[in-house]
């Protein structure tokens, strides 16, 4: 067994070009997981910079910039922490069953960890004046 290189997604059905990419190890599941979240998380976090700076847009300065640096880093702060803990997790759970993870697994999962925090955002109330 080798592990695959980091994003090996293929399309198992009717696929004779590509190998089966599959992960057996918890580290490499776990490095999958994180890698994804990570990447989702920036991701998410910079669109969520960019509307917030345009939003409040009066001049341009570099102070803002560095607004969209600090929610890069809290990206993938979050990103990392929620990945470590995910990743294990199912690294866990699939070991114990003796089961291959297919990488389309930790790409899954890191949408829905952001999908999640996307929803825990909104507000349950509306503060109307």
């Amino acid at each position: 067994y080798f592990t695959p290189p980091f994003p090996s997604l293929y399309w198992p059905i009717n696929n004779e070009k590509y190998s089966l990419a599959y992960l057996y190890y918890i580290p490499d599941i776990w490095w999958f997981t994180a890698a994804w979240t990570m990447i989702f998380f920036s991701g998410f976090y910079a669109i969520s910079a960019m509307i917030a700076i345009v939003s409040h847009r009066r001049t341009f300065d570099l102070y803002k910039v560095s607004w969209v640096l600090f929610y890069l880093f809290v990206g993938v702060l979050h990103g990392f922490v929620s990945g470590t803990v995910i990743g294990f997790l199912i690294g866990v759970m699939y070991r114990a069953g003796l089961f291959g993870m297919s990488t389309w697994i930790p790409l899954c999962v890191a949408v829905v960890q952001v999908l999640l925090v996307v929803i825990s955002t909104h507000s349950s109330f509306s503060m109307t004046i």
